[in-house]
């Protein structure tokens, strides 16, 4: 392509020293080569830093900075303050992507005249295998897509996912949005208000993202505090996102699933403040009974028998709902112990798989 424009590359980089070579390597070797290549360290313990520096002294495209550890959200945030070029792109750096992703991405969203360009990606397992995400899709073929159906199709979660690190954004949507500090869940749900302030998007069905599943990125049971602050962080972002959809009512068609979402994983997350209270504030459980009480159901939201059961509790006395959450829980270690029964009482994330098939 010729006059190519700059298109900054941000990589978000904290202690994952095994894994930047290959993602740095991925970047640099773009058939498109007009690039800015941010590497940003989110304060990274072990020898990170040392690997990014070493990229910047081999490629002159590459910059290195350096930060105090904020979480992976403001590691984006700085990306885009020091971005110079008009157009921005994701990346972690544990994943990697096809040497013409750019090159095939920056072309449509030009052609088009879109503000956006997303593409399709591969999940890529420790083992080896390969899962390709909405293969059914797969073609050579361009999808421009308008402003209401790009947002509607971000918040159905289905054909389309939040995820930056599979999009090519103009650097000027980002005036719009808002970066929160130490997210350790829920960094990309930005998204919807980024295709709300676009015109219209570009979709290319071709898998170019590989994207890791690492094993040590599983969430880990064992560490209550830390999984809480997820569920807690992955419940205040869908709020937002309900709050968002609520207000709009050109995208009310996906009001009753994003309901859904931010209903289930609040009372999810209200589940297990009741079983580990000093992990969350009092004022916290009370705002989080506020926001769930504010949500109201009709016979379109299709809640699952349990959750719409709490969401009454809750609706009727939060103590209640506390009483009757510990009482379950007493009568779960009991039979777990005379091993009439076998359940998981921790709070973790990898339970709510269950929503995403519902």
């Amino acid at each position: 392509m010729d006059n190519q424009p700059l298109l900054s590359v941000i990589v978000s980089c904290y202690n994952l020293e095994q894994y930047v070579d290959k993602c740095v390597s991925s970047i640099v070797a773009q058939t498109y080569s007009n690039l800015e290549i941010l590497l940003i360290n989110d304060g990274s313990t072990d020898t990170t830093g040392m690997r990014c520096d070493v990229w910047q002294e081999k490629d002159g495209r590459i910059s290195v900075i350096h930060k105090q550890n904020e979480g992976l959200s403001y590691t984006r945030k700085t990306g885009v303050e020091h971005a110079t070029a008009e157009y921005v792109t994701f990346v972690d750096v544990d994943d990697w992507i096809d040497k013409n992703m750019y090159n095939d991405m920056m072309s449509a969203l030009l052609t088009t005249n879109s503000d956006i360009a997303q593409c399709g990606y591969c999940k890529v397992f420790e083992d080896g295998r390969r899962e390709h995400c909405h293969q059914e899709n797969q073609s050579d073929s361009l999808e421009v897509v308008g402003r209401n159906e790009g947002v509607l199709l971000l918040l159905e979660d289905k054909k389309w996912q939040s995820f930056l690190w599979n999009k090519i954004f103009k650097k000027c949507l980002f005036d719009h949005v808002s970066f929160q500090k130490n997210l350790n869940l829920g960094e990309d749900f930005i998204s919807h208000d980024l295709f709300h302030h676009a015109s219209q998007s570009v979709y290319l069905h071709n898998d170019y993202y590989f994207y890791f599943q690492r094993g040590d990125s599983m969430l880990n049971i064992k560490n209550i505090k830390g999984e809480m602050k997820k569920l807690s962080d992955f419940s205040d972002a869908y709020y937002e996102r309900y709050l968002f959809t609520s207000q709009h009512p050109e995208y009310h068609s996906a009001l009753s699933r994003v309901k859904f979402f931010t209903i289930s994983i609040g009372i999810c997350l209200l589940r297990n403040a009741s079983i580990y209270p000093k992990h969350i504030t009092t004022e916290y459980f009370c705002t989080k009974v506020k926001r769930i009480r504010s949500i109201s159901i009709t016979h379109q939201d299709k809640l699952p028998r349990s959750i719409k059961f709490d969401w009454y509790i809750i609706n009727i006395s939060s103590t209640l709902f506390k009483f009757l959450r510990l009482l379950y829980i007493c009568i779960i270690r009991t039979t777990n112990r005379l091993k009439i029964t076998n359940r998981k009482t921790s709070p973790t994330l990898s339970d709510l798989g269950w929503l995403w098939h519902w």
